[in-house]
């Protein structure tokens, strides 16, 4: 069979099978040698002993991990085995050897009978580890390295070196990443022998189908988490000091810093976090989690679907991967909904941070939610959070524009009663505020944006607050942009600064030096040209150039939070 599947995490991996065909499910027998086989080669028969009794234990216990990720069923019989297994004197060459399968033949398993870790075969001890290697031979992978306990000449392909370790895969030659803080070898196959072996034989999905919770201390073994359904709960709550815990199959979590002991296994979903009391970095995936914090100070990076965070004590922050407009804030501070990728429900939160803003809520006395419809919010500006949620907002003020002062960060805006008797209000999601003396527009990226642009574009000027407030309320009221910027192109403005009978030339001439600052380039002019006569028109042609993702970068700047203009009441 073809053992190339374009994937070099396999590839650096696979070498033999026992089967024609990948992804072929196998029952192989082992049993345990009492004297030296008959073919046996000088090596194999040089200090011969059976092995211990414990060595036999240790022996099902690493047969047990393959058989727990891959469709591999073992037998034990009294002799003549696929896989036969004794030990030898090695001396100090290995910790032991074994022969790949050809699909026909037994092939044979040998412990170094002088080496001392070859009696443990504990979880995190180097005698289990040693096991889980040598029957990853039988069973048809490779190192992958070019190296081998003889110094001989490996088939590539060859893992990276940032992969050739035994975070990855225990058929390296290499320690993992936190073997110098923690001294741990592998107590399962890893992630990439799971990959592998489930190529070969196919994965078993009869493992852990059910509501499974996989809890770790400090000391935890390195492992790889092979789980085929439920809801399942990674558990740190033993863990004391800094952890990470990642949900994202493929990705490593630690016990400790930097320890990196715990992956999860490829196709595998993780529902569940539990968070240690030594301040933890969870990461959560796309299932809809529910992810409890410890005593300490958590940070918790959401994924898509709907998540339910307790925070459990510490000052907590949640990360959403959007702006904070790209989110609904509902609830009450304590018990917050916050809508965009699904519906999180956090309790007991101290921080929301988004891509351009972050939300510190003890500075707040209360959250405001607003409905699906346009609504109008009544303040005084008493340090609240107001968030708007769809449709055209409003927040109506009592004072004149000069009594308050906006700023934005991001798609957050405050605003500060300059009195000092309001306090400061976060806003999202809100639209429009009004003032006894006018009105503010808000939504940059919206309606207004698109009105303040157009007349930089055509006019090469701000708007005027009437003009402003006139040509808002047309967008408002649902007029297509289109139609708006046909009425700037043929407004008397237009006429009076560029003739009445101006040209498709002057006209392109007119948004480059009004949007881009420059000339046009001939190349870039022809294009245009050739668009208008193919049916273009000039409002599309000055939606293209006002709405463009550059223009709407540097017109972002010269907005800043807002525009003033005076509300159109005909």
């Amino acid at each position: 069979m073809s053992l190339t599947t374009g994937n070099n995490s396999i590839d650096s991996l696979i070498l033999s099978s026992w089967n024609s065909k990948a992804g072929q499910a196998v029952t192989l027998t082992y049993s345990f040698l009492t004297r030296v086989p008959a073919d046996a080669s000088t090596d194999d028969a040089s200090g011969f002993a059976a092995m211990t009794a414990v060595q036999q234990a240790g022996v099902r216990t690493a047969l047990a991990t393959w058989a727990a990720v891959a469709n591999i069923t073992f037998k034990e019989v009294s002799s003549n085995g696929d896989i036969q297994l004794g030990t030898n004197d090695q001396g100090r060459t290995s910790s032991g050897y074994a022969y790949l399968p050809d699909g026909r033949n037994p092939t044979a398993l040998y412990l170094n009978n002088a080496g001392s870790y070859n009696s443990n075969f504990d979880a995190g001890k180097f005698g289990l580890s040693v096991l889980i290697h040598e029957l990853g031979h039988t069973l048809g992978l490779k190192h992958p390295g070019n190296y081998d306990s003889t110094g001989g000449d490996i088939e590539g392909p060859f893992l990276p070196t940032a992969t050739d370790n035994l975070d990855y895969t225990q058929m390296s030659y290499n320690e993992g990443s936190g073997f110098d803080l923690n001294g741990l070898y592998g107590s399962t196959p890893m992630l990439y022998d799971i990959q592998a072996m489930q190529y070969l034989y196919g994965a078993n999905m009869s493992y852990h189908t059910g509501d499974d919770t996989y809890s770790f201390v400090r000391s935890s073994a390195l492992q790889s988490i092979w789980d085929a359904g439920g809801n399942d709960t990674l558990d740190f709550s033993a863990c004391t000091n800094a952890t990470v815990i990642n949900l994202n199959a493929g990705t490593f979590s630690s016990t400790s810093p930097g320890y990196n002991n715990i992956s999860i296994a490829y196709n595998v979903t993780i529902e569940r976090a539990i968070a240690g009391s030594g301040g933890s970095t969870i990461y959560g995936n796309a299932a809809g989690n529910v992810i409890t914090g410890g005593a300490g100070n958590d940070v918790i990076y959401l994924g898509a679907g709907s998540d339910v965070v307790r925070g459990n004590g510490g000052t907590d922050t949640v990360v959403f991967s959007k702006t904070l407009s790209s989110y609904e804030l509902g609830g009450t501070l304590g018990s917050l909904s916050v809508t965009g990728e699904g519906v999180d429900s956090l309790t007991g939160v101290s921080k929301l941070q988004f891509s351009d803003a972050t939300i510190q809520l003890s500075s707040y006395a209360a959250l405001v939610a607003g409905t699906a419809g346009n609504d109008v919010f009544v303040s005084t500006v008493g340090n609240q959070i107001i968030s708007g949620g769809a449709g055209l907002d409003t927040l109506a003020l009592t004072g004149s524009e000069s009594s308050y002062r906006l700023s934005a960060t991001g798609s957050a805006v405050t605003l500060t009663d300059l009195g000092g008797k309001g306090g400061t209000d976060l806003l999202t999601g809100v639209e429009r505020l009004t003032f006894s003396d006018g009105a503010f527009a808000l939504d940059t990226l919206g309606n207004a944006g698109s009105i303040y642009r157009l007349y930089g574009a055509m006019f090469d000027r701000g708007p005027d607050k009437v003009g402003m407030g006139f040509w808002i309320g047309v967008l408002d009221r649902g007029v297509s942009l289109t139609s708006v910027a046909s009425g700037f192109v043929n407004s008397n403005e237009f006429n009076e600064r560029y003739g009445a009978n101006a040209s498709n030339t002057t006209f392109l001439t007119a948004l480059y030096n009004n949007v881009l600052h420059r000339a046009p380039d001939a190349g870039g002019l022809q294009f245009w040209e050739t668009a208008m006569t193919s049916g273009a028109t000039r409002a599309d042609v000055l939606i293209g150039f006002s709405d463009s993702g550059e223009n709407i970068g540097v017109m972002a700047e010269v907005i800043g939070a807002g525009i003033s203009f005076t509300p159109y009441l005909g």
